[in-house]
């Protein structure tokens, strides 16, 4: 399994450390490495809710600002 992960500016509510986002081939986390808390999204419910294709716009703050909202909770 190949995973990807990306540093994101977003701060860890309980730690203070930067979240970053991780893909594998089937699911999205986000999470903070420091406290090992993490939530999960299938990529392919977010690319229909945030993938705009006829005009190709991926909308980026829609997805980070849910995936915070998933994590607060």
């Amino acid at each position: 399994m190949d995973l990807l992960a990306v540093e994101v500016a977003s701060r860890c509510p309980l730690c203070g450390s930067a979240m970053e986002i991780v893909e594998d081939n089937t699911y999205v986390w986000f999470g903070c490495k420091r406290c090992l808390r993490y939530v999960k999204r299938e990529k392919r419910e977010l690319a229909r809710r945030y993938v705009n294709y006829s005009v190709r716009l991926f909308n980026w703050r829609g997805l980070m600002e849910e995936l915070y909202a998933l994590y607060l909770s």
